[in-house]
Formats: structure tokens, sequence, C-alpha cells
């Protein structure tokens, strides 16, 4: 709605101009002049939006391939090197932008070193407060997957606040699976049902919280009911899981597929 009406103002604007210049030259014959200029800047306004859509399209392509590489691991070093070329020379946040496409990468791909390492060249102090924060999320997350639970917590702890309630309960979420490792499985069941009330309609977030859920039953010791939990999820959503999961996820996603096959 904002872009559609910030259109028509500059449309507004070409046309008042290219009048007033036109009222202005036609006493001296000149009058096409005006014409000639305004049609070029609206033909070179045209095919400026033509080049932001296909770029838009290209970017749109790329992501899509590298989405696809998380899933494929023939895919991922060629994403992982295109990634690498592609931070080169950009600003801050769109640097942090493709360095968190990078890190997902590199976990997936079973390097979360590598992951912490392009994490740690990011600057979240310097970035959107709400960005600030997925960089450091994403770097506890990385620090966890690596096995190193002191340090994923001190990532988590250090982050300032991002505004958003979503991100801010996910980071709860990711403080109850760091207690869960650490042997707190009370508190993450209790963090997990919290979650899961907290959460509301949001799909997305519901599911991180029952992931949750299963990771506290599991770290109390009771696998039986952390698989039984896992199942619920789906089969689609598992199989992702044995990908992009955290080890502990991964693990029981895939013990989880491995019951329903047999």
């Amino acid at each position: 709605m904002r872009a559609g009406i910030y259109r028509v103002l500059r449309i507004a604007l070409i046309a008042a101009v290219a009048f007033a210049a036109w009222r202005w030259l036609r006493p001296m014959g000149l009058g096409w002049v005006a014409l000639v200029i305004a049609g070029a800047v609206a033909a070179g306004f045209v095919l400026y939006r033509v080049w932001r859509v296909k770029k838009a399209q290209r970017l749109d392509a790329r992501a899509d391939a590298w989405a696809e590489a998380l899933i494929d691991p023939a895919r991922r070093p060629a994403a992982i090197e295109e990634l690498r070329a592609e931070r080169e020379g950009k600003g801050p946040e769109d640097r942090a932008r493709l360095t968190l496409v990078l890190a997902e990468l590199l976990e997936a791909d079973g390097d979360p070193e590598a992951a912490i390492e392009v994490l740690g060249e990011l600057d979240p102090s310097g970035l959107d407060a709400a960005l600030g924060v997925i960089v450091q999320h994403a770097l506890a997350v990385a620090h966890l997957s690596a096995g190193d639970v002191d340090a994923a917590r001190a990532a988590l702890e250090d982050r300032e606040r991002s505004g958003d309630p979503k991100m801010e309960l996910r980071c709860r979420m990711l403080a109850g699976l760091i207690e869960a490792e650490e042997g707190n499985h009370a508190e993450a069941k209790r963090i997990a049902a919290e979650s899961k009330d907290e959460a509301l309609d949001d799909e997305d977030l519901r599911i991180e919280a029952r992931v949750l859920e299963a990771v506290a039953f599991d770290a109390a010791g009771d696998r039986a009911e952390a698989l039984k939990r896992m199942a619920r999820l789906g089969d689609e959503l598992l199989e992702v899981l044995t990908v992009l999961g955290l080890p502990r996820v991964r693990a029981l996603a895939d013990e989880a597929l491995s019951v329903r096959d047999s």
C-alpha cells in the first residue's frame, strides 16, 4: 500500500515538473524540450523498476538454491563458497544476513566450528537491534551444536533485547535447550510448557516448543516419551530435523523415523 502511494507521488512529481518546464519554455518555442525530458525521465523510471524486479528475481532464485543446499549435501560446498564470496564488500547488515545463511549451511555440513568463526566476524552492536539478536542467537546455536554449552549460554546472555516478542521467545527456548544439556530437565520442561502457551497460534513457535519438550524428556532419561513426542511432529518435519537440528535433536528425529520404519 505504502509503496503504491509513493509510486503515485513520484509520477505526480514528474508530471508537475514537466508542466512547469513546459510553461516556462513554451514562449521561446521550446516546449517540446520539456516533453522530451519528461518522457526520458519516465522511461528511465520504468527501466529502473524493471531492473529492480529482475534483481529481486535473481536474488530469490539464489536464495532458493541456498535453501535447497541445506537439504542436499552435494550442493553445499558450492553454496558455501558462493556465500563466502558474496559477503565481500557488502554493508554490515547485508553481510550479516548472508553470514547467517552461510552459518546454517556450515552447521548442516557438520562444521559448527566454521559457523562460529564466520558469525564471530560480525559485530552485533553495529546492526539493527533485531538483526543483532538473531546473530547472537545463531552464535549460541552454533556453540551448542559444537558441544560448548558454556559458550552457548554466554552468547545468548550477551545479547541486547530485540523488541520482537517472537525472537525473545525463541531465545528463551534456546535457553531451555541449554538447561536440558546442563541436566536441568525440570527447568527445560517448564520453559517448554510456558513457551507453548505464549506461542498462541504461531505454528512455528509451537513446533520449537514441542521439540524443546522432547529434548527435556530425553535429558531426563525418558527416551521413550521423548521419541513419542518427536513422532507427533510428522515425518516431513522429522526428516528436516535430521539435517538441520542440534545434535540431540538430530539423533531423536533420526531414531523416531527409524521406529516408524521398523
